[in-house]
């Protein structure tokens, strides 16, 4: 009788429950109804105008410029000798129409000039922009001078105020489709252009000299025949370094070779085998690039292969060495990187200005990662390459730009250098006098729009962007939101966790008699219930031991706090679980242990919910 009159009440105090809660419920459900759908179907995150702080020595990301098009090139940068930072890329304003779009920021990062650069060209691409010691700046870049003409190499001359000051000049023959070239400069002043034309396999290399006193160029010479390419390097002893691709012994092979060019020797000399390329209908390749350092030369490239058309493409990243005095070949290693968002940083000893790399050696899943689009810094005395990665930001993941740092003939380690909302590509990656490193490139996916972001290691740059905003926190408040809302998806793994101790209190209530939940033994059953309802939690969701609260929804949240966060938020949970039993059974004098554990199991899943929802979706 006694539980009998127990159920009772309980099914009466629940009764009382539900119709004091129901007028709050309906308005919570339409209030949360557009919320819930925004979140559903709406972005994954809520960018702020500035990206995240991706490393200790690089700035924010800074979106400097829109209506960025193109699959190949970025947008190319160099920095003159007040430190302004000057950018070129291409604008397409209709299917027929394109042009070019000059940009121009100070020494703080803000924008000074912006205007459109009216060449008269089709389908600019694959641009390239230089700065000579007088100050103005050199255009390269693969054009057509008319629709159906074919694709033919093309130079400009700007200002220094970034207006058209000669051309376009055409530079190959115009006969015949340019496919690929590459551009390297010496101490005279002369930039040495190299690039490929023909029809089909049949590509011919060709080379010429632009003097620093004239536009026009020199006679163009044919270096090589049947050959792709090509890549060219000077490094710190003026020497040009010079890569072209040859026909393997089979169709899925190419042979990599390497020439030099200098004062000593102005022809260039045959060139020696380095390395064997994958090639061929089944391989797409991004690169190969080349960086230098002093003693060595880096060819980095990543490879993506695919068996079939229905199984899925597996991505590697390669880099081969070679010694620039002797040109002997190294090795080829294949390497991957973790995919951390926030990888762990040791101080490092760099001649540009940066101090901390995150060691290589990391633990990595080897082809988990897609490492693409390798861009080579600039310099000539040290070694780094900029690419996109693959990054897991919370439950998603994203392409970023990464900064590989190479040295001693081996890849040391990388830098994040840049944390967006979107999907980051084709990045460019120069210095200036100081030593500062500057880094462009592009955010979003063709067709759709796209934004050039723009990155330094300045510190006048970052001393002015380095800093929390209230748009970050408007950001944070969304995000958070939209995240708590998320966690709906999540309530089916709750009832995994009510049943086991709503068993157990049902069990025990039987014997508890009136007492009920307001007893010792009743306490103890209490605690029991509990102790299973969070084992059961922690069971089915592993991931909430290591999941940061708060850190998808906010993800500058600083490291020093993921501790304290992990600790304190599930023992918050629990406090106010148990302050809800408290007001249950002393304020509502409620005797039933089935209402009094049903009190603390739903407002413990409800914050749980909202406040792990991420981390649950992170851990299935």
């Amino acid at each position: 009788m006694a539980a009998g009159n127990a159920s009772s009440g309980a099914s009466g105090y629940l009764r009382s429950i539900i119709r004091g809660l129901l007028p709050w419920i309906i308005l919570a459900l339409l209030g949360l109804g557009p919320l819930l759908a925004c979140a559903l179907i709406g972005p994954v995150e809520v960018g702020s105008e500035r990206g995240l702080k991706s490393a200790p020595d690089w700035s924010r990301a800074l979106a400097v410029g829109s209506g960025f098009h193109g699959t190949d090139g970025g947008a190319p940068l160099v920095v003159d000798g007040q430190h302004r930072v000057h950018f070129v890329w291409t604008v397409r304003l209709s299917a027929e129409e394109y042009l070019l779009r000059y940009l121009r920021l100070d020494d703080r990062g803000l924008v000074e000039e912006e205007h459109d650069l009216n060449i008269g060209l089709y389908e600019p691409r694959k641009v390239r922009l230089l700065l000579d010691s007088e100050g103005s700046m050199h255009v390269l870049l693969l054009g057509l001078e008319a629709r159906g003409a074919p694709s033919s190499l093309f130079h400009l001359r700007l200002a220094d105020d970034g207006h058209l000051e000669e051309g376009p000049t055409l530079l190959s023959s115009g006969r015949s489709p340019c496919h690929q070239y590459d551009v390297a400069t010496d101490s005279t002043g002369s930039i040495h252009l190299f690039w490929t034309e023909g029809l089909g396999q049949e590509r011919d290399l060709y080379h010429v000299t632009l003097p620093p006193d004239r536009v026009e160029p020199g006679a163009s010479t044919v270096i090589a025949r049947g050959v792709s390419g090509p890549v060219a390097r000077t490094d710190s002893r003026d020497r040009i370094h010079l890569l072209w691709e040859e026909p393997g012994e089979d169709e899925e092979t190419a042979e990599l070779y390497h020439a030099v060019l200098s004062d000593e020797s102005p022809e260039i000399s045959p060139g020696v085998k380095l390395l064997d390329l994958p090639t061929g209908a089944r391989f797409d390749r991004h690169g190969p690039v080349l960086a230098l350092d002093d003693e060595h030369g880096y060819v980095v490239w990543t490879q993506e292969y695919r068996a079939s058309r229905m199984a899925a493409s597996v991505m590697e990243s390669w880099y081969g060495t070679f010694e620039l005095d002797s040109g002997a070949a190294g090795r080829a290693t294949s390497f991957s990187l973790p995919m951390d968002e926030k990888p762990v940083y040791v101080e490092y000893d760099a001649r540009h200005n940066y101090q901390y790399v995150s060691p290589s050696e990391g633990d990595a899943e080897p082809r988990s990662e897609r490492i693409a689009e390798p861009s080579p810094l600039d310099a000539m005395d040290e070694a780094l390459v900029s690419s996109s990665m693959i990054v897991r930001r919370g439950i998603s993941r994203e392409s970023q730009i990464t900064s590989l740092v190479f040295a001693e003939g081996s890849l040391v380690g990388y830098q994040l250098a840049c944390n967006t909302a979107h999907w980051s590509r084709l990045s460019n990656l120069t210095s200036d006098s100081d030593g500062n490193l500057h880094l462009s490139w592009a955010d979003g996916l063709e067709p759709g729009p796209s934004q050039v972001y723009y990155a330094t290691t300045s510190p006048l740059v970052r001393d002015r962007v380095d800093h929390i905003t209230a748009d970050d926190l408007l950001a944070a408040a969304l995000n958070t939101t939209f995240s708590a809302v998320k966690g709906v998806p999540t309530m089916p793994f709750i009832v995994l966790w009510v049943i086991p101790p709503l068993v157990w209190t049902f069990v025990a209530s039987r014997f508890l008699g009136e007492g009920g939940a307001r007893s010792v033994w009743g306490y103890l059953a209490l605690a029991i219930a509990i102790v299973i309802y969070q084992a059961g939690k922690l069971y089915f969701n592993p991931g909430l031991l290591s999941y940061v609260p708060f850190s998808v929804s906010v993800p500058f949240l600083p490291a020093h706090l993921y501790g304290p966060l992990q600790l304190l938020v599930p023992v918050a949970i629990v406090v106010v679980g148990l302050l809800g039993v408290v007001y249950a059974v002393f304020r509502a004098e409620t005797r039933s242990l089935y209402v009094a554990s049903l009190v603390f199991i739903l407002i413990d899943a409800f914050l749980t919910m909202i406040i792990y929802g991420p981390g649950i979706a992170l851990a299935g």
